[in-house]
């Protein structure tokens, strides 16, 4: 019995060390995965008279023994991701280690190809097929497409809360319900100060609600890998009433990233809208996400922005306010901003006297 019992034990100890040897990245593959993100770069940096220079220092990082010591691969993906946005102060880049996620999509890849396959075969008896969800669509509308909060203030004041551009096809009837809540009232603020990006047209599509029908050059945007240059439009209809001639307040963030900083700096520049709160992310690139190897995912900036006004873009800078604050204090300043415009504008006391009422609650 008690050689029974050392037997266990040795056994016992030895499964969590053969664990940990399992998950322990070799020198070897850290040289193939910093070899094919490499590649990556060279063909899809967005700046392609760039990519060998950051090719050049990522080596010089690599020979100095930056890596050397790392030994799990999930600390391997950060360090590569932490010394590529330090050398190219691009926050898109992301080394991601998912060797799950990897098996998924190429499962998807493979199936997609077989049903691909059967569609051009004769027609055999149908079988009953399981319903799959859709499970990015599925928590979004947990979250209301990303639009947690539409109301309107006290003092016809509007306010909606946006953390997310969901994909247009999914968003457009919150947005025109949003927009229609608040067709009526006299300012309309626009909280972004969460809200980490999404899907292009959607950006553009509420921003047509600022413009009158005719089509306006939103954005242009230069597409590295396929080496062409795309222009975005507002639209020429929107499901509901345009929301014109009013004052808009649109609140940023350090944590307002992408897309949303896009649809900030553009409405910003064409005079639509006054920004308030901290300087944005500076993260101006859209992506491509693609897989170095069975372990690695690699996300690389691959689109830049081109406004029509400015010919830039907020790469690295972000989106400025026109009223700088702290992000907790960015809703009260845009709120008592808009009651200042509505001062400014009324045409009787009463209406002063109302809209001082609503600064005194605010402490202001």
């Amino acid at each position: 019995m008690k050689k029974l019992v050392i037997v266990l034990s040795i056994l016992l100890t030895a499964i969590p060390s053969l664990a940990l040897s399992q998950q322990t990245i070799s020198d070897n593959e850290k040289d193939i995965a910093i070899q094919r993100i490499k590649e990556i770069i060279d063909s899809n940096y967005v700046f392609a008279e760039k990519a060998g220079q950051v090719n050049d220092a990522l080596d010089e990082a690599d020979k100095s023994g930056k890596f050397d010591e790392i030994t799990d691969y999930g600390e391997f993906g950060k360090a590569l991701t932490a010394e590529l946005v330090r050398i190219t102060k691009d926050k898109h880049f992301l080394v991601n280690y998912n060797p799950e996620l990897i098996k998924s999509r190429r499962a998807q890849r493979e199936r997609a190809s077989r049903e691909s396959e059967s569609s051009s075969a004769p027609s055999a008896p149908e079988t009953p097929q399981v319903e799959r969800i859709d499970w990015n669509e599925w928590y979004a509308q947990q979250n209301n497409m990303g639009f947690p909060k539409v109301e309107v203030l006290d003092g016809n004041i509007g306010y909606i809360k946006i953390n997310f551009f969901q994909p247009l096809d999914w968003v457009r009837p919150i947005i025109d319900a949003s927009m229609g809540f608040v067709t009526n009232t006299d300012a309309l603020i626009i909280d972004l100060t969460e809200n980490q990006g999404g899907y292009r047209p959607t950006d553009s599509y509420l921003g047509s609600f600022f413009f009158d029908g005719e089509p306006q050059l939103w954005m242009s945007s230069f597409n590295r890998p396929t080496g062409e240059t795309e222009s975005e439009f507002t639209f020429a209809e929107v499901g509901g009433a345009r929301y014109l001639n009013k004052p808009l307040f649109i609140l940023v963030s350090e944590n307002s990233f992408s897309l949303a900083e896009k649809f900030a700096y553009s409405m910003k520049h064409f005079d639509k809208a006054t920004i308030v709160g901290q300087v944005s992310a500076g993260a101006a690139h859209a992506i491509n996400f693609l897989e170095v190897d069975d372990n690695f995912t690699f996300q690389v900036p691959t689109l830049r922005n081109i406004h029509p006004v400015t010919k830039t873009d907020w790469e690295a800078v972000g989106v400025k306010p026109d009223q700088v604050t702290e992000k907790n204090e960015a809703f009260k300043r845009a709120y008592l901003s808009a009651l200042d415009g509505l001062i400014e504008a009324a045409r009787h006391e009463r209406q002063v006297k109302k809209y001082n009422e609503i600064k005194a609650k605010l402490g202001q």
